[in-house]
């Protein structure tokens, strides 16, 4: 098994970077995204719904991270399950919440893996005092 998903990380760098796309620190970047547990599990149950990474967004002088999308890819259309941002310069990996009520929000993997099982979390829901508050319609 561990064989048959670095033949996929593989397949997908060189995929990458033959189409002339990416660049060095975007392989590295889809790399460590891929090989996350939960992107790993993604990939593993969703074989026959062909998944995928992609990198939805690079920095620029707004904006400092890299947007990885993890999602399936068939139909000829993308579906994002996971939005991961990667800071180019350390490779830190955080979660993209976009189901945040104060908008979207950039949280740490570990925040991201405590609240990613709590009941409600793909609901509308916010962040105080370091918890997890999901609201109520």
């Amino acid at each position: 098994m561990k064989t048959a998903f670095y033949l996929f990380v593989l397949m997908l760098a060189l995929c990458y970077n033959a189409n002339g796309q990416g660049t060095k620190t975007e392989g590295i970047i889809l790399d460590k995204v891929a090989t996350l547990p939960e992107v790993r599990s993604f990939i593993k149950t969703a074989k026959a719904s062909h998944p995928a990474l992609m990198i939805a967004g690079q920095p620029d002088k707004d904006f400092k991270y890299y947007w990885v999308k993890v999602g399936i890819n068939n139909f000829d259309m993308f579906r994002t399950n996971y939005n991961f941002y990667v800071d180019p310069k350390t490779y830190e990996i955080f979660y993209f919440d976009t189901m945040a009520d104060e908008g979207p929000q950039v949280i740490s993997l570990k925040l991201w893996r405590r609240w990613y099982h709590t009941k409600g979390y793909n609901q509308m829901h916010t962040y105080k005092a370091g918890r997890l508050i999901v609201l109520s319609n």
